[in-house]
């Protein structure tokens, strides 16, 4: 070690002591792949020993520059043999950019890296990162936590137990009940990774994400709608809007009005889930073997859109319309009602009625709850409309056709009847049949019960009541993750590998 321009130096039992306030001290020292210049400031050195190791103890403005990186503490203790120092009291590291703040933080001269403990603050002008201790890597500007970290974005907080930090990548990977919390939505899972620049971030394992918003303006008609999305695997682009989850994702709705009162929910289960977000426009996408249900509406298709739009109206009050498009062997049940068709499209708006249309091959059937007969509807479009919840009128055409068996006040079979028509509406009320109504062309034969065909049925007849969900199977591995970060028990491992 060499002191430059030394005035005073006293050796006391082997102790150098050099003193001067501005007094500059230069180290240098080698690596085995290349030489690099430590430069080493301080009020006051003090060389020696401890428990037979050689050290240096500075003391007063330590200061620390290698290449680029640059340190300050209040005083540090340098172990020459090791290539390292420790530095104690308020240490400030800066890295092209990045700004580190710890209690103490020992430095490695060899692999430019830093062991810092105690209220860590690294930052690169944009992020801030907390925690008790890390692991900064100065060449690749890489942060390492093991004991909990914090990462604060401008729109995002996130915490873990455990993850790392690229600062020139700008990413952060986090490990162990991982939360991520934006505005109002948020997000839990056992790993995520986050791309700050792009605002992507991918979970994985356990994942499980909670959305609020908040519809109406006036406080009797406010309504929140609180979407909870569970899974394996989680994408999501907050720059776009757009986001995907896997592994038996599934999907609630529950809309409250203004007590907290729940007024509708919906369920949604498939092996892949997608959303967008676009100006007034939300859609939903479930791909592959889909199961809805939202009251006493339960349908399956192998995909389905749903769209949800809301806009203001003249008088400021929010107006809210949905649609859902049921694609691939649509299949749709409400109470005993099963319809089936080439296409379903549920729509309800404001204060109108909901409507389930059924296009191509629309098919209807009912079990007769006096004969367990099959009471049947067919035609090229079929028409339910729902008030209240409750089925009012269901209409078929053109070409329609029915098969409608009937009883007496007996509760006895009387027969059927076989009509076709233009059109053939069915009047409901309490969920019976009140009034069947045939208009134009109508045509039918009435068969007695004498000489009912057994197997008595009209072209496309379709009654597949065991593909019917129930609702327990929405429910399956899905353990409410609350506050204290509760896991599903029967959940598999989180997958090695991201998603493609």
């Amino acid at each position: 070690m060499r002191y430059g321009a030394v005035s005073i130096c006293r050796f006391v039992a082997g102790l150098c002591i050099v003193v001067g306030a501005t007094l500059p001290i230069y180290a240098q020292e080698a690596d085995t792949t290349r030489l690099q210049e430590v430069d080493v400031r301080a009020d006051l050195l003090e060389g020696g020993e401890d428990r037979g190791e050689r050290i240096r103890r500075l003391i007063g403005n330590v200061r620390l520059q290698q290449e680029d990186t640059r340190l300050r503490a209040s005083q540090a203790v340098q172990f020459p043999e090791r290539r390292e120092i420790l530095f104690t009291g308020d240490v400030l590291v800066i890295e092209r950019g990045d700004t580190l703040r710890a209690d103490t933080v020992l430095y490695n001269s060899r692999d430019k890296t830093g062991h810092a403990r105690g209220g860590i603050r690294l930052s690169d002008g944009d992020v801030l990162l907390e925690a008790p201790s890390g692991l900064y890597f100065m060449r690749s500007k890489r942060a390492r936590f093991s004991e909990g970290v914090t990462l604060i974005d401008r729109t995002a907080v996130l915490t873990s137990l455990a993850g790392e930090y690229l600062s020139d990548e700008k990413r952060a990977d986090f490990y162990g009940d991982v939360v991520l919390v934006e505005d109002n939505a948020s997000l839990r899972a056992d790993t995520v990774t986050y791309h700050r620049e792009t605002d992507i971030s991918l979970a994985r394992g356990n994942v499980f994400v909670e959305r609020v918003d908040t519809t109406g303006q006036a406080d009797t008609k406010r309504q929140l709608v609180r979407s909870l999305l569970f899974g394996d695997r989680a994408y999501n682009e907050d720059s776009t809007g757009y986001s995907r989850m896997e592994g038996h994702p599934l999907l609630l709705r529950i809309r409250e009005d203004s007590t907290g009162a729940d007024t509708d929910t919906l369920m949604v289960r498939a092996r892949i889930l997608e959303s967008s977000r676009q100006d007034s426009l939300e859609r939903i996408v479930a791909v592959d073997s889909v199961r809805v249900l939202q009251g006493d509406l339960t349908a399956v298709a192998d995909s389905v859109v749903y769209d949800r739009v809301v806009t203001v109206g003249e008088d400021g009050e929010d107006i809210r319309r949905t649609a859902a498009w049921f694609f691939g062997n649509p299949l749709a049940w409400f109470r005993n009602n099963q319809l089936s068709g080439d296409t379903l499209q549920v729509e309800e708006g404001g204060e109108e009625a909901e409507t389930l249309l059924v296009l191509g091959s629309a098919f209807a059937a009912r079990a007769d709850s006096a004969t367990n007969r099959i009471r049947q509807l067919r035609g090229k479009r079929i028409e339910a409309v729902f008030e209240q919840d409750s089925l009012r009128t269901l209409s078929a055409g053109p070409q329609a056709e029915a098969i409608h068996f009937r009883t007496g006040e007996d509760g006895l079979s009387e027969g059927a009847v076989h009509m076709s028509a233009d059109r053939i509406l069915l009047h409901f009320r309490d969920g019976n049949i009140d009034r069947l109504e045939a208009i134009r062309d109508m045509e039918g034969v009435y068969y007695p019960e004498e000489i009912l065909p057994d197997s008595l049925s009209l072209d496309g007849f379709v009654w597949r009541p065991e593909r019917r969900p129930l609702k327990r199977e929405f429910l399956q591995r899905v353990e409410w993750q609350g506050r204290n970060g509760s896991r599903p028990s029967d959940a598999p491992d989180p997958l090695p590998k991201p998603m493609d």
